[in-house]
């Protein structure tokens, strides 16, 4: 539970951006065009930094890296909360994906450690639900406090989320943690990228960045979609977004 709430908070950043793209854009004086590279940012951070951070991080135990990882999080969504331009916010986001591709795999091999073999489909989906139901109730609430509040808020709202969720997993995860066992480094990066040559796992990932590159250009932009044309305010975003979330909250539980 406490490492479905620790995706929950960096499942909330990710995607929030989206629907706060109109009054980013209003805000920080750039074009929406610009403030949709906030998206990209983060993306680019998470994808590249997740396999090499993996190798970084390898010689610590998965518990202190799940706590110090979420611990980092908070701290960076508080950052975020206080910057005062464009840039300061884009290096915040490029951080926060390393610090996500830190402790979302991580939180997975964990889940998947703690329970049987015919369990760890379920305890996957638990953690991934995390993320998903930060799109069902996570983004909307954004939304919804950015609208009386401002974005600066929102930010707020996941920095304490994440630290609660760092707290818990601090009190939380057994001592000590099965699979925990520290990894040489130059193992770790062997290991990162040889699983590329199994049979089947580079159609997998085509097939998984296809899926991606779809729904996220339009998620990224939909929120402009409503605001600008059809006069959707925050309010009807957040509904917008809420819907789209419970479709994957119904598909994750199938």
């Amino acid at each position: 539970a406490w490492l479905a709430l620790g995706a929950f908070a960096i499942g909330t950043e990710s995607f929030m951006v989206a629907g706060l793209l109109p009054m980013l854009a209003a805000d920080l004086q750039v074009s929406a065009t610009r403030a949709g590279q906030l998206v990209l940012l983060f993306a680019l951070s998470y994808a590249i930094g997740s396999p090499v951070m993996a190798a970084v991080c390898a010689r610590f135990g998965r518990r202190p890296l799940l706590v110090a990882s979420l611990a980092v999080f908070s701290g960076l969504a508080l950052a975020a909360a206080m910057a005062q331009g464009f840039a300061q916010l884009a290096l915040a986001r490029v951080a926060l994906g390393l610090v996500a591709g830190v402790f979302l795999p991580t939180a997975s091999a964990v889940a998947a450690s703690m329970v049987s073999p015919a369990l760890r489909g379920r305890a996957l989906a638990i953690v991934a639900g995390g993320g998903t139901v930060a799109v069902a109730l996570g983004v909307p609430l954004g939304a919804w406090i950015s609208g009386w509040g401002g974005w600066r808020m929102a930010y707020l709202l996941i920095a304490a989320v994440a630290t609660l969720a760092a707290v818990g997993l601090a009190m939380g995860l057994p001592r000590p943690l099965a699979g925990a066992a520290v990894v040489p480094a130059a193992a770790a990066r062997t290991s990162s990228f040889a699983v590329a040559r199994e049979p089947g796992v580079l159609p997998a990932l085509l097939t998984t960045v296809l899926w991606a590159t779809g729904g996220f250009s339009f998620y990224t932009y939909i929120a402009l979609f409503l605001s600008g044309t059809l006069g959707f305010g925050p309010e009807g975003v957040g509904a917008v977004f809420c819907t789209i979330g419970v479709a994957a909250a119904l598909g994750t539980a199938a």
